[in-house]
């Protein structure tokens, strides 16, 4: 089984709220466990608005090394356009960002591991976990 991991489980371990993500992500072969590209950006984004964004770019790096980044191509931007024509219809929508980590992590037929079940329940044929709970 191949993973997506969404930014707020990296979140959750490097603020040592959930040091079992780590040790479950070590059952895992790095190869087996994909990050998309925007999930880089925002704990990117989230270290440079830190106290000590040299100390937290740092934590990132290691953290997220072993994997391989996602970025999107052309089968997740075919699943990106299905799932915001889907959401469009009903009536609903999620971010850009979470429309390509769902994309992405769709397209590569991976668990999306997420805290954040609210948002990518409304994505039909994404497989789900949540670490936190």
């Amino acid at each position: 089984m191949s993973l997506c991991i969404d930014p707020n489980i990296f979140v959750a371990a490097l603020r040592g709220r959930a040091p079992f993500v780590q040790e479950r992500l070590m059952g895992y072969r790095p190869s087996e466990v994909f990050v998309p590209y925007q999930v880089v950006a925002e704990l990117r984004l989230g270290a440079s608005k830190s106290r000590r964004p040299e100390h937290h770019h740092e934590k990132v790096s290691r953290m997220i090394s072993p994997f391989a980044i996602m970025w999107p191509n052309e089968s997740s931007l075919a699943h990106y356009v299905d799932i915001r024509c889907q959401l469009e219809r009903r009536g609903e929508s999620i971010s850009d960002a979470d429309l390509w980590i769902g994309a992405i992590a769709r397209s590569l037929n991976c668990t999306l591991v997420t805290h954040n079940l609210n948002e990518f329940n409304r994505i039909s044929g994404l497989k789900l976990e949540n670490w936190i709970d």
